[in-house]
């Protein structure tokens, strides 16, 4: 590969990792193992957001939601929200539980660095377990995403 900008350096070490998608849509193919965040129960910090009044109902923009827990709290409390995550089994498992709950979440299917959303279109944004399985070489671009 021949690397002419910082971009091509980013693909190509991104080449070396292993593919996230398929890993994520394994890691969410057994619904019922152990993990906290499969449980259908809001991160405690969000909850004391709210009932701090730390944040308000606004317009949410949710990276690597998961199953929807996170999503579908935001949306009980008010909140437009689009909950994102690249993994198709997570979402699937996402709708089941919106469907029970009769919330409204806009779902999106995606790699977070090909989301392609108007500048400043959200007033939230909620990242619980995203960033820090995101490689180190991507983290500048993804807060660079986020401030956008």
């Amino acid at each position: 590969m021949l690397i002419k900008s910082n971009e091509d350096l980013l693909i190509l070490l991104d080449q070396l990792l292993r593919e996230p998608q398929h890993f994520w849509n394994n890691f969410y193919d057994d619904t019922f193992r152990k993990i906290p965040f499969f449980v259908n129960k809001p991160d405690e910090n969000l909850v004391h957001y709210f009932e701090k009044e730390m944040i308000f109902p606004s317009k949410v923009l949710e990276l690597g939601c998961g199953a929807g827990r996170n999503a579908i709290y935001l949306a009980k409390k008010g909140c437009s929200v689009v909950g994102v995550d690249l993994s198709e089994n997570a979402l699937e498992w996402a709708k089941k539980r919106i469907s029970e709950e009769d919330v409204n979440v806009e779902l999106v299917c995606a790699n977070i660095f090909d989301l392609d959303f108007q500048q400043e279109s959200f007033d939230f944004i909620y990242d619980s377990g995203c960033f820090h399985h995101i490689a180190p070489h991507r983290r500048v671009t993804y807060i660079e995403i986020i401030n956008r």
